[in-house]
């Protein structure tokens, strides 16, 4: 099985995100990360689940510390991301396919060690429910 982040598995479209923080987007948060997530209109790859990470400027003024951020949370997803995917895969008793979009957002306000936002992303992939 391949760990791999794939392009296709990153959510690019500015209209999707928006539709993250608009109405109708689930939440969960385990501290230091918080997740929005909501199923998408239109099947957009072949991935199930498409995914971006966010982390606040208002918070982090440095890029170099956003950066270190996403690639934390990333890394930690890309790791564990067939925790969603199974959870996904059962929920689906249609045969229509459908695809989710998940937003991760780090709320923290300090920089906090790669493994404590593992464990958060690890906690909040084993709760999704859609």
């Amino acid at each position: 099985m391949s760990h791999r982040l794939f392009s296709a598995e990153r959510l690019k479209s500015r209209k999707e995100i928006g539709r993250l923080f608009a109405s109708g987007a689930r939440t969960a948060s385990a501290y230091p990360v918080r997740i929005l997530y909501r199923q998408m209109e239109q099947q957009r790859g072949p991935h199930p689940v498409q995914v971006t990470f966010v982390v606040p400027k208002k918070r982090f003024k440095r890029a170099v510390d956003r950066n270190l951020l996403k690639r934390r949370m990333r890394e930690a997803y890309r790791l564990h991301k067939t925790i969603g995917e199974r959870t996904q895969v059962q929920a689906d008793a249609s045969d229509t396919p459908h695809q989710l979009a998940l937003l991760f957002m780090y709320t923290g306000k300090e920089i906090l060690p790669y493994a404590s936002i593992e464990k958060s992303v690890k906690k909040l992939l084993g709760r999704l429910q859609y």
